[in-house]
């Protein structure tokens, strides 16, 4: 059952890569990667800063790591894995859709002798989804929001829904 789920994977990724690369074509403007340092709030314990650095596959399609803190129950990192497909332009509006995966610290209350609580701080895979928009100012710079659930696996991993906004750099073409 494994290896039939990698293979079905791997498949949709080629497939999803290939016609894009293959129907390329040289550019005088090619996607550049894009950096969105943000702020996030949400549901309890979603709230977070970070920054989010997208590399385009195709014109299209774009691959997102991103890194955000968060300072509540406990000193939390996640780190999520995303995959940004463009949808058609509304105007200046670039809408999108995100699906993608990553780690996330969480808090857990443990009981301890005497009925005090202590918060220890535990790791989760997390999947994600949701979509944005990002409206350019000039070439080199522009704004952006994103809306996205987070669901931790685990019985103890939580679930969460954040929104970001940011300002996207361009980094290089």
């Amino acid at each position: 059952m494994k290896m039939g789920l990698c293979t079905a994977v791997t498949t949709l990724a080629a497939l999803t890569l290939i016609p894009g690369s293959a129907a390329a074509q040289p550019q005088d403007n090619p996607p550049a990667i894009t950096v969105t340092p943000y702020v996030s709030l949400g549901s309890p314990y979603s709230s977070r800063v970070g920054a989010a650095i997208a590399f385009p596959l195709t014109d299209q399609t774009s691959l997102e790591a991103e890194v955000g803190y968060r300072r509540q129950e406990v000193n939390a990192l996640s780190a999520h894995l995303s995959l940004l497909q463009d949808l058609p332009r509304i105007g200046r509006i670039r809408p999108y859709l995100a699906v993608g995966i990553g780690l996330e610290e969480y808090g857990t209350l443990v009981p301890q002798p005497f009925g005090t609580l202590a918060t220890v701080g535990r790791m989760a895979l997390a999947v994600n989804a949701g979509g944005g928009i990002e409206v350019p100012v000039d070439e080199n710079w522009g704004v952006r929001a994103d809306a996205r659930w987070f669901n931790g696996v685990g019985e103890l991993a939580g679930e969460h829904w954040r929104l970001f906004n940011g300002v996207t750099l361009k980094a290089g073409r």
